[in-house]
């Protein structure tokens, strides 16, 4: 999966998660699971980053955008896990 389509998905989430309430317990689920997917690729993509930096040289300008990819992931991270907490709520 690509970042495209991780943004693309977590739209497709946050979009789910605000109706939250109307979602059959099949499809809240099945959001619920691919949401739980999705924080772990991001967090896998932050502890690789970081074992980058920490086993490689790197020069200033790759060092940032590493920096800048974590950053990015933790970002997403962040918003997906938003997303499986309203559509734990109540489950």
């Amino acid at each position: 999966m690509g970042i495209r389509d991780f943004i693309r998905y977590l739209e497709e989430h946050e979009e789910k998660a605000q109706r939250a309430g109307e979602l059959s317990p099949e499809e809240r689920r099945e959001t619920l699971h691919q949401a739980e997917l999705m924080v772990g690729m991001a967090d896998q993509a932050v502890k690789y980053l970081e074992s980058v930096l920490v086993n490689r040289r790197v020069n200033l300008n790759e060092e940032h955008a590493i920096r800048f990819a974590q950053d990015v992931f933790l970002y997403l991270k962040d918003r997906e896990e938003r997303v499986k907490e309203r559509l734990s709520e109540g489950s």
